[in-house]
């Protein structure tokens, strides 16, 4: 598959599958909660059982569909808010000097090395730094310009936004993981033939792309192997990771299989929970095992995953656009001068 938009598609067809069967799962444990308070001696009972629990299978199911769907909200949220909260700090860092005369919207960088970027979610922003403009000539910088305007007429960085939350929260999908940052790759390969197609040839981009490499710097992204074939006429190809696919696609068979069985079993598992502040102990039986049961499934998912860049900065986890992509492709240079 070599279109972004196709990919894009599939990674959004699939996490709304999820997102699906996760919205379910927590409609259906919410559904099974009683809400009517109890009687004091119920009150008792419950908090006798609370301290020596004793859960039937379906009260153990709904726990998990409660925690699933939990965990994954929260997992997202979070993923969202640091992406959002680093590239903000990154961005009000950015020793802006101006507009850049003729392209509305972009602004320039008081910096005296090469750089070219895109930031911002419903209305990204380009920056280019005062080194890039001196050091490229009018064709390049023409080329530079089309490459970043093309990232933000698609929104790029909030796709991905999207994509990162998306992938972090919806963690039973890994595939959806693979399939972001596959993108992020086919984004840049979109933008390069657009870039060409505004210079009427590789040539400028070729050029612009070697006068940012030989200045390497924090945020712009370098020139990976495949970017390089892509200029020269080589189609990139990338295999869909099918066993990731069927095992995200099982995964949410069996979590909506779950949820309709418990959906149909009337009666049985319900879990009590009162009014509002009105039995502590109650609402505490409730809502304590849920929430650990949330917790755990957040730290197995830790455990079972091990991702992570040790060597980056807590900045260079977080900021999913572009400092991902430069550790990304500082990886894919040194696989490629370690085969030379």
């Amino acid at each position: 598959m070599t279109s972004a938009r196709r990919l894009w598609l599939l990674s959004l067809a699939v996490a709304l599958l999820g997102l699906s069967a996760t919205a379910a799962a927590g409609a259906v444990a919410v559904t099974r909660i009683d809400f009517a308070g109890p009687s004091f001696a119920e009150f008792m009972a419950a908090c006798q059982r609370w301290v020596f629990p004793h859960f039937t299978t379906a009260s153990v199911l709904i726990l998990a569909l409660g925690s699933v769907s939990l965990a994954a909200l929260a997992l997202c949220v979070r993923s969202a808010v640091r992406q959002v909260l680093a590239t903000r700090r990154f961005e009000s860092r950015l020793p802006v000097g101006g507009e850049l005369a003729g392209v509305p919207g972009a602004r320039v960088i008081a910096d005296g090395a090469p750089h070219a970027f895109c930031l911002g979610w419903l209305r990204p922003r380009i920056y280019v730094s005062q080194g890039a403009l001196d050091a490229l000539d009018a064709a390049e910088r023409e080329a530079v310009i089309a490459h970043e305007l093309h990232h933000a007429r698609r929104r790029d960085p909030l796709r991905l936004l999207l994509a990162r939350s998306l992938g972090e929260g919806l963690f039973f999908l890994p595939v959806l993981g693979r399939l972001a940052e596959r993108y992020a790759a086919l984004a840049e390969l979109a933008a390069d033939e657009a870039a060409v197609e505004a210079s009427r040839g590789p040539q400028p981009l070729a050029s612009a792309l070697l006068a940012f490499d030989a200045h390497p710097s924090p945020v712009v992204v370098g020139i990976a192997p495949e970017r390089v074939d892509s200029l020269l006429g080589q189609r990139a190809r990338f295999e869909l990771p099918v066993l990731l696919l069927v095992g995200g696609l099982a995964s949410i068979g069996v979590l909506v299989a779950v949820t309709v069985g418990m959906a149909g079993a009337a009666g049985h598992g319900t879990i009590q929970l009162p009014v509002l502040a009105a039995q502590a102990c109650m609402l505490a039986m409730a809502a304590v095992p849920v929430m650990v049961g949330a917790a755990g499934v957040l730290n197995a998912r830790r455990l079972v995953s091990g991702r992570g860049d040790a060597s980056a900065s807590p900045d260079d986890r977080r900021l999913g656009w572009p400092r991902r992509a430069v550790l990304r492709e500082r990886r894919q240079r040194r696989r490629a001068a370690a085969r030379r």
